[in-house]
């Protein structure tokens, strides 16, 4: 699976505390389903709960919040933008340990689209992740970084960094 993966990446790239503590961070999923239409194509669909466990974070809960909403908005935009989905799509549980950490679930409803083939007389499977958006992305380019030339993007503009 692509997704859970690629989640980790984005909350570690734009976490700078769980980029330094990788063993406070675990992206996993315990339950899902496999769903398929019974159609002509052997392709099916993963749906599934990812969840996220931040443990002893010492930072605001929006330092979490961010990337994850960024994530969502490349991978499972229908997150965002469905009023069905919006509401319990993404949900989060804390538990204050001390005046200073807490521990985070966040739990993430997703899908993944499987595409079988076959290649050469052996079954291949494809997944595919959701295209990224084009320069719609708005206010959301704050948290995007061109991979390239390490420049990050508002408005479809670069930002010139503070060493400029």
């Amino acid at each position: 699976m692509l997704k859970p993966d690629l989640l980790r990446q984005m909350i570690s790239q734009h976490v700078p505390w769980l980029r330094e503590n990788p063993d406070n961070l675990a992206v996993y999923l315990r339950k899902g389903r496999m769903v398929s239409t019974g159609q002509r194509a052997a392709a099916f669909e993963y749906r599934y709960t990812l969840e996220v466990l931040v443990m002893d974070y010492p930072d605001s809960l929006d330092t979490i919040s961010v990337p994850v909403l960024a994530w969502a908005r490349l991978y499972q935009p229908d997150l965002l933008f469905n009023p069905d989905r919006q509401q319990n799509g993404i949900t989060f549980e804390a538990d204050i340990l001390s005046n200073s950490t807490m521990d985070v679930l966040i739990q993430i409803q997703a899908d993944e689209a499987v595409i079988v083939i076959r290649e050469d007389g052996e079954i291949v499977t494809r997944h595919r992740a959701d295209p990224a958006p084009g320069p719609e992305i708005g206010a959301w380019s704050l948290v995007f970084v061109d991979e390239v030339s390490g420049e990050t993007w508002q408005d479809n503009k670069p930002i010139p960094s503070s060493s400029s």
